[in-house]
């Protein structure tokens, strides 16, 4: 068919575009499955599908439908992958105008993710306490994703020279390829340290990556990292604990603390506001009262 043939023609130009970005592998694939399942959908229903042909109507049509059949996040990332295509295929005059420009993102419905309380956290902690090498790399890796915020890739990218115990930080590479560094406290590369002396004992331990298999020296694997996490949280008697609780716990700590917005963005990588909404709203409340206790304005009179 010559006109589905037009759509998908513009496939491989439009992921060396992404690849241009720095887009990653995942964001790339992510958004090219978007595109593919609404085309198909055009075929199916004999709409259009020649590029120029597509209107604002039929994206709002196919993603009405979507909402009443997948989950929010889903229609959310179907959302995204159809407004980068058609951004760049408006950029590259391969349409006359960008039918999405006036398609709204669908709503997301705020998640509320319960976070460890602090002696869960300690618990977790403790129950890595051992004098094996294991031992003293699920505690520092621990303590590592408590202390930054990082997600669970960067952590299990990192490699032992982006490592630097003397400034107390740790440079990983992001989303869309973007290197940060990120600092930690004294506690954290207290167990790193223990954990490297130990670590360079052992004969698997040749290759670059920071956090190894104890068994082959193979770098852990981002979901070998999540099964330490909850093995761990199991040894301690806290059921269902998972890499997000960290990620989040570090965004309420980090706000708690006083620390700003900015700050906190820029730590975790995220280039949207809505990241910090999104995973500070659990305890957000509780945070709200804490401060109105410091500036309650009848006790200020």
């Amino acid at each position: 068919m010559p006109h589905a043939t037009a759509l998908r023609g513009l496939y491989p130009s439009w992921t060396l575009a992404m690849e241009a970005e720095n887009k990653s592998p995942r964001t790339v694939r992510g958004y090219l499955d978007s595109l593919e399942l609404f085309a198909r959908w055009l075929e199916d229903n004999q709409h259009p599908v020649l590029p120029e042909d597509i209107t604002t109507a039929l994206l709002r049509t196919w993603l009405v439908e979507l909402t009443e059949t997948r989950s929010a996040s889903t229609s959310r990332t179907r959302w995204n992958g159809l407004r980068s295509f058609f951004a760049w295929a408006a950029e590259e005059q391969e349409i006359p105008a960008n039918p999405m420009e006036r398609v709204k993102a669908p709503a997301l419905p705020e998640k509320i993710i319960p976070m460890l309380k602090v002696e869960e956290l300690k618990a977790i902690i403790d129950a890595c306490d051992g004098p094996l090498m294991i031992d003293r790399r699920d505690q520092a890796l621990i303590l590592m994703y408590a202390d930054t915020g990082a997600r669970r890739s960067e952590l299990a990218a990192a490699q032992v020279e982006d490592l630097d115990l003397r400034e107390r930080t740790l440079r990983v590479t992001g989303k869309g390829r973007r290197d940060r560094v990120l600092p930690f406290g004294a506690r954290t590369a207290r167990a790193v340290d223990r954990y490297l002396r130990l670590r360079a004992r052992w004969d698997t331990a040749e290759g670059p990556w920071l956090w190894i298999s104890e068994r082959d020296g193979a770098p852990l694997s981002s979901d070998a990292i999540r099964q330490m996490i909850r093995r761990r949280g199991e040894q301690a008697g806290v059921k269902g604990a998972h890499a997000h609780q960290f990620r989040h716990g570090f965004a309420d700590a980090w706000l708690r603390s006083g620390g700003s917005e900015g700050d906190l963005m820029e730590l975790t990588g995220w280039r949207s506001r809505q990241m910090v909404t999104r995973y500070a709203a659990a305890t957000r409340a509780e945070r709200a009262r804490e401060a109105y206790k410091a500036r309650s304005p009848m006790d200020n009179l």
